[in-house]
């Protein structure tokens, strides 16, 4: 399985919350739902930033996608703190404006986002990426849980989330990706 396997698999997964979400009647139920789609957005979205993105911009025919892409997770990162923040009424209009915004950056990274990056990187850069993305995965999923766990136990007052660095910070060189 390469990265862009990788990406499709966690993009259905997300539709499949979502139609979850759509189908529930309970409002605890729907609660719960939105919880699991929250953490698969940040988790995707981080994970995604530090590999497959940071990758694209070492390219300069790619630097633009990257940060295109940036700009969508940060929306969708706003997105989710606005639904965490929405009480009464509005709550649902707001998860399907969500919903709207993950839509169209799927339809845009599986399309032109994925037909340029496989202009540059090789099938075997590919892998790797995949490599990586699953262990930073777990790495926030697990970062995650203990925010969680503290903010639930009140050991620690933290607010927000681990922000997504900008495209270009840590960069993964060519090199590294080709090396491993």
């Amino acid at each position: 399985m390469d990265i862009y396997e990788y990406l499709k698999m966690d993009h259905r997964k997300v539709d499949h919350l979502f139609k979850l979400f759509e189908k529930s009647k309970s409002k605890e139920r729907q609660q719960e739902i939105v919880s699991f789609i929250s953490q698969e957005l940040l988790v995707h979205a981080h994970s995604e930033q530090e590999t497959f993105y940071k990758a694209l911009f070492q390219y300069p025919e790619t630097q633009d996608i990257a940060l295109h892409g940036e700009k969508e997770h940060k929306e969708i990162e706003e997105q989710i703190q606005i639904i965490n923040k929405s009480l009464g009424s509005h709550w649902k209009e707001e998860v399907l404006k969500l919903k709207e915004i993950v839509e169209h950056h799927v339809k845009e990274e599986e399309g032109k986002i994925f037909r340029k990056a496989k202009s540059v990187l090789s099938d075997r850069e590919a892998i790797i990426l995949k490599e990586k993305m699953h262990y930073l995965k777990g790495k926030f999923l697990i970062w995650l849980e203990k925010r969680t766990h503290e903010k639930l136990n009140g050991e620690k007052k933290i607010s927000g989330t681990k922000p997504i660095s900008k495209v270009g910070e840590n960069k993964i060189s060519k090199n590294t990706l080709r090396h491993h």
